[in-house]
Order: C-alpha cells, then sequence, then structure tokens
C-alpha cells in the first residue's frame, strides 16, 4: 500500500551556457569603447633638505617664456606661435643655449588641459632631439640605445631646465 516512490530532480541542460557566456564577454569587450586617458610622464625632484631661499638671477638671453593665455593661445616670448612649430623652436633654442638655458611655463587656470598637454609633448620632443643629437656626437648612437652610465653623462650634458609657475589661488584648467 505505502510504496516509496523515487522522486527526481528537474534537471535543466547547462551545456551551452558556458559557450553564451563566452559570446557575451566577447561581444562586450568588441562592442565597448576604451578610451586612453592622458597623461604626463615626470619624474618629481628629490627631496632638498635645505631650504631654498636664494634666488638666482636669469640672463634673458638664456631664459624662453612661454604662456598660455586664457583663451588657449600659445606666446612664446611675447610672440603668438602655432603648437605644431613649438618644438622645432625650442630644440634651436636649447642647442642654441647649451646647458645654461631655462624654459619658464607660465599657463593660465582658465586654459584647457589639452594646450598644456601638446606644450608639455613639444618640450619633451625638443629635448629628445637634442639628446638624440649630443649622444650621436659622443657615443655614436640614439640616446635609447646607450647604457645607463652614457644616459647620466647625457643628460649631464643636456639637462632638462623647465620652470613652471602657478596661480594657486586660481581654480584649475578645464578639459576640451
Amino acid at each position: 500500500m505505502f510504496r516509496h516512490r523515487k522522486h527526481g530532480v528537474p534537471v535543466l541542460n547547462t551545456t551551452s551556457t558556458a559557450d553564451i557566456s563566452f559570446m557575451l564577454l566577447i561581444f562586450f569587450l568588441v562592442a565597448s569603447s576604451m578610451d586612453i586617458d592622458k597623461g604626463l610622464s615626470r619624474q618629481l625632484p628629490p627631496v632638498e633638505r635645505r631650504p631654498q631661499q636664494e634666488e638666482t638671477e636669469i640672463n634673458r638671453q638664456k631664459l624662453l617664456e612661454i604662456k598660455i593665455t586664457d583663451r588657449n593661445l600659445l606666446l612664446v616670448d611675447g610672440k603668438p606661435m602655432p603648437l605644431n612649430r613649438l618644438s622645432g623652436h625650442v630644440t634651436r633654442f636649447i642647442m642654441a643655449r647649451g646647458k645654461d638655458h631655462l624654459i619658464s611655463i607660465d599657463a593660465s587656470p582658465e586654459s584647457a588641459y589639452d594646450v598644456y598637454f601638446h606644450v608639455q609633448n613639444a618640450l619633451v620632443e625638443a629635448y629628445r632631439a637634442w639628446r638624440d643629437r649630443a649622444s650621436k656626437q659622443k657615443f655614436g648612437h640614439d640616446y635609447h640605445h646607450l647604457s645607463p652610465r652614457q644616459r647620466e653623462e647625457i643628460r649631464d650634458i643636456c639637462p632638462q631646465r623647465v620652470a613652471e609657475t602657478y596661480d594657486m589661488a586660481a581654480k584649475g584648467g578645464r578639459d576640451e
């Protein structure tokens, strides 16, 4: 009278679940956009233990002033210059002045970060060209093919001397 019946557990067919998950993953990877963040690769100077309070007198002939106005206009020594000519101008300036040069950058807080980014890239390109030229003259190779000791020697010959001024009371720049 009382028979024990076996109750079966309902089973779902999950053989294709892994395939579908993998296909969805591939679809979303291909369909999504991956923005590349802009950034500047800079190494900060080491902390100095002694305070620097002394003023240095700068020869005006060895100073290149770069200013970015609030309207994103680039001024080099007070004269307008297109961004695409900045790298060549800076390269000629630092090669003519040697290691005694100084480049001053003054960016308005209302200027776009994109313009500032392009100015920094122009400076990187100018210093790379200067160091490549010095490396070829001294060692016969491009700067990036030198040993760490040789690179240090070229950095002593061709130092990067850039001073930036900031208006700490003003707000930051715009993204455009």
